[in-house]
C-alpha cells in the first residue's frame, strides 16, 4: 500500500484548524502584567501584557504611633487580595510600614490633594510601588510613591475580591455576552463575565454612569462576588459579577 505525502497530513491538520476556529470560541484573556506574590508565596510572579497594569494596589492606613519621624507617623499600605505584601526590606508581611507617601504624579490642585489625604483609608485605592528613602544614620524606610489613585463611591462596606473590570470589544446580538474581563487585583488571574450589578453599592444614578464610563474605558477597579445564574440551557448561564462597593479614578481637574 503506497504512503500519502507528507504534505497531505499538514494540510488535513490545516482544515481541521480551520473547522474548529468556525465554532466561535472565546478569545483568550492575556495574562497581566503585575508584581505580586501569591498569598503564601515569597516568590514574585512577574508576567508580561499589559492589557491592564494592575500591579500594586493597595488600601492604607495612617500610624498614630508615638514617636518620632520617620520610626512613626507614616501609614500601615497592603496589597489587595493578598495575605501577604513584600516590604521595601524584601519580607513579606501582613502589613507594610512606610514612613511617607509621594503623590506628586498625580499632578492635582492643592486642595482636590488635601481632599483625598483626608479620606478614611479605608475608602482608598492606590496603585504605586514602594521604593526606599535614606534617612542618614536613622536607616533606611519605604515610600509608596502613587501613580493612580481611586475613591470608593459610598459608603457601603468593601466585601469580597478586589478585581477590575474593563470591556473587551466583544459584540454579540444574544444574551449572555461575555464583554467585561475580570481582572483580579494583584493575581495573575483573569476571566469573563456577561454582566454587572452595581445596585448593592447604593450609588447615585449619576455615579453609576461614570462607573460604566470607566468599564469602557481604562476599567473600573470594584469588589464583589462572581456569581453563575443557572439556566434550563447550559450555553446561556450568566455569569453575573455583583459589586459591594466600587471606586472611581481621580482626575487632575
Amino acid at each position: 500500500m503506497s504512503k500519502k505525502p507528507i504534505y497531505y497530513k499538514y494540510r488535513l491538520i490545516l482544515l481541521l484548524g480551520a473547522i474548529l476556529a468556525s465554532f466561535g470560541f472565546p478569545p483568550k484573556i492575556h495574562a497581566l502584567d503585575i508584581s505580586a506574590p501569591d498569598a503564601n508565596d515569597s516568590v514574585a510572579i512577574s508576567v508580561r501584557n499589559q492589557d491592564f497594569p494592575q500591579w500594586g494596589y493597595y488600601t492604607v492606613r495612617r500610624d498614630f504611633r508615638k514617636c518620632a519621624s520617620p520610626r512613626c507617623g507614616g501609614f500601615f499600605i497592603k496589597q489587595n487580595n493578598l495575605k501577604a505584601t513584600p516590604c521595601v526590606d524584601g519580607v513579606f508581611r501582613n502589613e507594610c510600614y512606610v514612613s511617607s507617601i509621594d503623590w506628586s504624579s498625580l499632578k492635582l490642585p492643592l486642595d482636590k490633594l488635601a481632599k483625598i489625604q483626608n479620606q478614611d483609608g479605608s475608602r482608598l485605592i492606590l496603585r504605586g510601588s514602594i521604593v526606599p528613602v535614606e534617612f542618614g544614620e536613622i536607616g533606611k524606610f519605604g515610600e509608596l510613591r502613587v501613580k493612580e489613585a481611586f475613591i470608593a463611591a459610598t459608603d457601603t462596606p468593601a466585601k469580597g475580591t478586589f478585581v477590575a473590570l474593563k470591556n473587551n470589544g466583544i459584540v454579540c446580538f444574544t444574551t449572555p455576552c461575555f464583554s467585561t474581563d475580570r481582572f483580579i487585583l494583584n493575581k495573575p488571574q483573569s476571566s469573563q463575565v456577561s454582566s454587572i450589578d452595581l445596585s448593592q453599592t447604593r450609588a447615585t444614578p449619576e455615579q453609576i454612569e461614570a462607573a460604566n464610563k470607566e468599564i469602557f474605558a481604562l476599567g473600573l477597579i470594584t469588589v464583589g462576588t462572581t456569581k453563575v445564574v443557572d439556566d434550563l440551557n447550559p450555553t446561556k448561564r450568566d455569569v453575573k459579577f455583583v459589586a459591594t462597593q466600587f471606586y472611581l479614578r481621580v482626575e487632575p481637574d
